[in-house]
């Protein structure tokens, strides 16, 4: 009976072998990796490689085991993560792909902008397996499991802690460079604070699902090490996106405060290969709050819901490359319809409610055709609001809201006097608001940046 066993287990681990392990192959795979570290490295990529490591690959029991010292990963405002040593294990795939398992057995090292050793990151679990392209430029998949994560600060720096931590990126298929797929994130109980204790940044909870099909892997690469938004022309074919936040908390240099209750939301873009794209967005949030110069708080939404469709839009709006003319024109031009099913934005002093259902073309000045229903509370403090936050820029937007105002059907509530209005854009042009018309005043607003 033993003899059985141990037959069956020197066949199992002859089956599990990878064919034609050599000490060429690890020779190989060492050059690979030193090739894809030291452009990293040589680039100017927001987050790069410090310097090239001296990556040792050995090959050993029919696997390829590697080990990189002082793998260093730093941005360019000079905060730097280091992780003394990254051993792992790595297998051949038959399609010419790398499995790669890896450890990180003695944590990880964070030093700030001025240079200066911040602490040291523990790792309490720790589990990493990736697959990534014969040439190390792609990711294939990744399922990244951390626990328990403690940050034991230097003199002087603040505290951190992770209660989990899960990344799945789950392939559906692969080719050319071209990735379909899932992306799951899931965070719990994540807590970073100053030398005085006070919070910085804190969430309870953060899932975050996505999916892409024809994702462009060197594109997208480009665009996480770069941040630059045109590499998110022609990215996918499709993608989406749905989130689920709890307990936001951050705190700024500046002294800026930021909180979330909690937010539940659903992104779908389509045709984002095409010329016209579409989109689809669901997304609500409540206790939303924030202190500081960069928004007043009459234009905060506290609590907010949208629903929104729309089809036809030009891929600009996608990439941030904004039209010299405006984006009603580029609209106009490429067909887009957008409708509004709901909107709801919540705060203390105002409320915005609406809904409403636009086609955009060139078959009149205005560019813009539909309908709309929309309910103003607290115009007052809105105006305010834009007159706090943009100064002089909103001159222009708050003239125009008065006139708004006096158009409005005053409606008395339990929060205050609400203003109904019915809004129709025909097809010659003419703009309605309860049946007075309102077209230089649309138009005036129209041509506010």
């Amino acid at each position: 009976m033993k003899k059985a066993l141990l037959l069956l287990a020197i066949l199992a681990f002859s089956l599990a072998a990878p064919a034609g392990a050599s000490p060429e192959q690890a020779a190989s795979l060492k050059d690979m990796l030193t090739r894809r570290l030291s452009e990293s490295a040589g680039s100017h990529d927001r987050l790069h490689v410090e310097r090239v490591p001296d990556v040792a690959v050995t090959e050993k029991a029919g696997l390829y085991q590697l080990r990189i010292p002082i793998l260093r990963l730093a941005a360019n405002d000079g905060w730097m993560v280091e992780a003394p040593l990254v051993e792992g294990d790595a297998t051949p795939r038959p399609d010419g792909s790398w499995q790669l398992k890896l450890r990180l057995p003695q944590g990880l090292t964070l030093y700030g902008g001025n240079g200066f050793r911040l602490g040291d990151i523990a790792l309490a679990r720790q589990n990493l397996t990736l697959a990534i392209s014969g040439d190390g430029r792609s990711l294939l998949s990744a399922d990244l499991d951390i626990g328990n994560a403690t940050f034991k600060p230097a003199l002087g720096a603040g505290t951190g802690s992770l209660s989990a931590l899960r990344l799945i990126l789950t392939p559906k298929s692969m080719k050319d460079g071209v990735w379909s797929g899932r992306v799951s994130l899931a965070l719990d109980a994540l807590s970073l604070k100053d030398p005085m204790g006070i919070d910085r940044l804190a969430v309870q909870r953060l899932r975050l699902d996505g999916g892409a099909d024809g994702l462009d892997m060197r594109r997208m690469g480009d665009l996480l090490a770069s941040g630059d938004r045109a590499h998110l022309d022609r990215i996918a074919r499709n993608a989406d996106l749905s989130a689920d936040i709890a307990g936001f908390r951050q705190v700024r240099d500046d002294g800026t405060r930021s909180a979330l209750e909690t937010a539940k939301g659903k992104l779908t873009l389509s045709g984002l290969s095409s010329a016209k794209a579409s989109l689809a967005l669901d997304w609500t949030h409540a206790g939303l709050s924030h202190t500081g110069a960069r928004l007043s708080p009459d234009l905060l939404p506290a609590r907010a819901s949208i629903n929104l469709t729309s089809t036809s839009l030009p891929r600009a709006l996608l990439t941030g490359a904004k039209p010299a003319d405006g984006w009603t024109p580029a609209l106009a031009a490429a067909g887009s319809a957008i409708k509004l099913s709901k909107l709801t934005l919540w705060n203390p002093n105002s409320t915005i409610l609406g809904q409403g259902d636009f086609r955009f073309g060139p078959g009149n000045a205005s560019g813009v055709t539909g309908n709309a229903t929309l309910s103003l509370r607290g115009v007052d403090k809105i105006i305010t609001g834009i007159n706090q936050s943009m100064g002089a820029n909103g001159a222009t937007l708050a003239i125009g809201l008065y006139a708004l105002q006096g158009l409005g059907r005053p409606e008395p509530g339990p929060e205050g006097t609400t203003h109904q209005y019915a809004l129709t854009i025909t097809p010659t042009g003419q703009v309605t608001l309860n049946g007075t018309d309102a077209t230089s005043l649309f138009r005036g607003l129209m041509a506010v940046n």
